[in-house]
């Protein structure tokens, strides 16, 4: 009798937890994308790219992405530098910058403090940069970082 007293406070525990946290995930549903001029990627490569970054984004407790977007040129100038800068990082071991992608973001951070979320509560986040490379074999997106 006992047991059962424990599992059915537990599971009243993890229900009222996860009733608490579901309202403040990362927002996306008003976010503007733009998909610049691509020379280097098919609509459909740049798209699923923007979804990869859309679900990772719903982890960032009391967000709200306002604009996600890919424009090529300066892309390829972040990418350039990174390979440059990160010669030694594992997740780029035989990977071509061709496989790369660097996408772009604008986020707010809402009001209220959340402990959880890591940011400032009210501020704008502007050009948060998001490289991903392609998986070869399953032609997936990976987010390799992501940050200012």
């Amino acid at each position: 009798m006992e047991k059962k007293v424990w599992i059915t406070v537990l599971l009243i525990l993890v229900i009222g937890y996860s009733v608490s946290i579901s309202g403040k995930k990362g927002k996306i549903e008003n976010a503007v994308i733009i998909i610049g001029e691509s020379q280097k990627f098919k609509d459909t490569e740049i798209n699923s790219a923007i979804d990869k970054v859309k679900k990772e984004f719903k982890g960032f407790t009391n967000c709200e992405m306002t604009k996600l977007y890919y424009d090529e040129e300066r892309s390829n100038k972040e990418l350039e530098n990174y390979f440059r800068n990160n010669e030694e990082d594992q997740k780029l071991n035989y990977t071509d910058k061709n496989d790369c992608i660097v996408l772009y973001s604008d986020f707010e951070v809402g009001l209220k403090d959340n402990q959880n979320s890591g940011f400032m509560p009210g501020s704008n986040h502007k050009g948060w940069i998001w490289l991903l490379k392609k998986d070869k074999f399953w032609k997936s997106w990976e987010i390799v970082t992501s940050g200012v």
